[in-house]
């Protein structure tokens, strides 16, 4: 990849984590991430709208746009029962591992991509060094109540949202070249709207909690939906096969802001994990 999407990229896995510190954080994630998303959809509207006036955008892009749309209510209905149901350290990363995993078959086999072999070894690293990161056991895969253990823990959940998550990628990456990057987040952070809604009228207390908490909702806000946008340009550079793997160089940040922020411990085995996760980032970034 050049230099300057490489570098953007890593500015955006950066801001990511921010925000993914202070969903770990919360007390309620789901919630948390609807009101962030909520957040920086008002304050990027009359940009957003602006451009909407102002700009082309193309017929193609019109229809992955709606497509990614589509796939991303499905991503935070599935989220919203991960998050109240399961550890998110298990389901995370076997949600990003899984779609690591399958951006580069897609852009191999759908797009036509040719990577190069360094990179598509670095695009196997990152997603190893992902599930090393979280508190997956190898010992899980040793044995039939191992096999149990998993799947009761959200596995299949998991593995939803990660095919949720290559799916809109997809989509993002074929609509990228034919829109302005803010105006498409906005567009497809308006499934987030729906659900601040439907959650309004079922629990009662989003627009409170939303109103309470504007003020501490505005920096993790616009980092979500910034680091969003900034991967949306980069498509519009790039391979998907090397712009969807490398912005899970995230994984890193958040481990470091894990350990600096909310005492996580940094084991031998996470400690491989961002090892590898670094060494696939440099093999796509250089080769």
């Amino acid at each position: 990849m050049a230099l300057g999407v490489t570098l953007l990229i890593l500015f955006s896995a950066l801001i990511h984590s921010i925000w993914n510190v202070q969903l770990k954080k919360s007390q309620d994630p789901f919630k948390f991430l609807i009101n962030i998303a909520t957040c920086a959809w008002v304050i990027f509207t009359p940009y957003s709208i602006f451009k909407l006036f102002t700009s082309t955008i193309s017929p193609e892009a019109v229809i992955f746009i709606f497509l990614s749309f589509i796939i991303h209510f499905f991503y935070f209905i599935f989220l919203g029962k991960a998050y109240s149901k399961f550890e998110l350290s298990l389901v995370y990363p076997i949600a990003r591992g899984l779609s690591v995993f399958l951006i580069p078959i897609y852009g191999i086999f759908i797009l036509s991509e040719t990577i190069t072999k360094f990179a598509l070894m670095g695009c196997f690293l990152i997603f190893y060094g992902i599930i090393l990161t979280g508190s997956i056991s190898h010992n899980y895969f040793t044995s039939i109540n191992g096999f149990k253990k998993l799947f009761n823990s959200g596995v299949i959940l998991a593995l939803s949202i990660g095919l949720v998550i290559s799916l809109y990628s997809l989509a993002d990456k074929q609509a990228s070249g034919g829109v302005d990057p803010i105006l498409f987040v906005w567009f497809t952070d308006t499934s987030c709207i729906l659900l601040f809604f439907y959650y309004q009228k079922r629990n009662k207390d989003y627009i409170s909690y939303f109103s309470s908490n504007f003020k501490k909702l505005i920096v993790p806000g616009i980092s979500q939906f910034m680091s969003y946008a900034i991967v949306i340009y980069a498509y519009s550079t790039t391979f998907l096969s090397y712009a969807g793997t490398f912005r899970e160089v995230g994984t890193v940040f958040g481990a470091i802001f894990a350990k600096i922020f909310l005492g996580e411990n940094f084991t031998v085995k996470k400690t491989v994990g961002i090892v590898f996760i670094i060494s696939g980032a440099l093999l796509i970034s250089i080769f």
